[in-house]
């Protein structure tokens, strides 16, 4: 509680001190680049309805789904840079579409300008409860022994999940074949089904059929035990050499924006995160609130940019 009201006096010191924005009485407009319902437009509904609070500013959502979420950031890009228009973006916009994307439409580094980190989750690979995997290990093992029959599914193409998998293959010298789906709901129906033999996925998404028995989850890919599920090893405990990764999403505005309008959002947002009814809601998503800076926003994205490079063009995939 003092952590908390802390915080909360040092963001109403910090709007106090700002100096006037141009256009601060223009609504600020949180752009979402995937369909209403989802995670990101769920986030993005907290943290409007927080930050109409907190920085006095009408606060609205905008869906505009399309291009796996290129045409919300082409959009933001274009804004003027005053700190009204940001980008509700997935990691992946950041550290994984310059890779896959020969015409991406937008620099993530040169183009945008990095506010806030936004939760965290975990990944993982699971069996049906069908499998005779009690372990990654056993999983690893029939892969090999079955190399025509070793698929894992992911939500889709291009995926975080889709290179983690590559990733895992080239770790464990297992040959493991890709499966792109049309979102996870397909996945998940696959797995259950045992109409594949494994999935990559948010364990927030599976959370719940863990637990009826539906499936197994073997692993987890962080740098440490998943809060949800403590008695999941991580890949890293079971000796397989591959870097840590996570799901995450930041907030992005045009480049240019002024940095004390930056600092301004900033503060509102990772103060928002921490609320204990915006924490509730995130962990009913399998999600974990974090803090940053802009500048470990920015680090942390040319970081898993290279982190990922190889796996891209290992698995020889391209979008265009």
């Amino acid at each position: 509680m003092i952590a908390i009201r802390s915080r909360r006096a040092a963001l109403a010191l910090l709007l106090a001190l700002a100096p006037p924005l141009a256009h601060a009485q223009e609504p600020l407009k949180l752009v979402v680049g995937l369909p209403a319902g989802g995670n990101f437009d769920i986030i993005a509904r907290l943290l409007a309805e927080k930050l109409r609070v907190s920085l006095n500013q009408t606060a609205i959502v905008e869906n505009r789904p399309g291009a796996q979420a290129r045409l919300a950031i082409q959009q933001v890009k274009a804004a003027v840079p005053d700190g009204n228009t940001l980008v509700v973006a997935p990691g992946a916009t950041i550290y994984l579409y310059p890779h896959v994307f020969k015409q991406l439409g937008y620099d993530p580094f040169t183009e945008l300008a990095p506010v806030a980190k936004l939760p965290t989750w975990e990944l993982g690979l699971a069996v049906p409860a069908s499998s005779s995997a009690r372990s990654l290990q056993d999983f690893l093992a029939w892969a090999k022994s079955h190399p025509n029959a070793a698929f894992y599914g992911t939500p889709s193409a291009g995926s975080i999940q889709h290179f983690l998998g590559v990733t895992l293959s080239q770790a464990t010298g297992t040959r493991l074949e890709h499966i792109g789906y049309k979102g996870a709901a397909e996945v998940i129906t696959a797995l259950v089904g045992a109409q594949i033999p494994a999935a990559i996925l948010n364990i927030g998404e599976m959370l719940n059929l863990q637990q009826a028995g539906k499936v197994r989850i073997l692993a987890t890919f962080g740098s440490r035990r998943a809060a949800e599920l403590p008695e999941v090893p991580t890949a890293a405990e079971l000796g397989i050499r591959m870097a840590p990764a996570q799901g995450w999403g930041g907030i992005y505005a045009p480049a240019r924006t002024p940095e004390a309008r930056i600092a301004q959002l900033n503060a509102a947002i990772v103060q928002a995160l921490q609320e204990p009814d915006v924490r509730a809601r995130l962990a009913q998503m399998g999600m974990t609130p974090v803090s940053s800076t802009p500048r470990q926003l920015d680090e942390q994205g040319r970081r898993e940019l290279e982190q990922w490079r190889s796996a891209v063009q290992a698995s020889g995939f391209s979008a265009d």
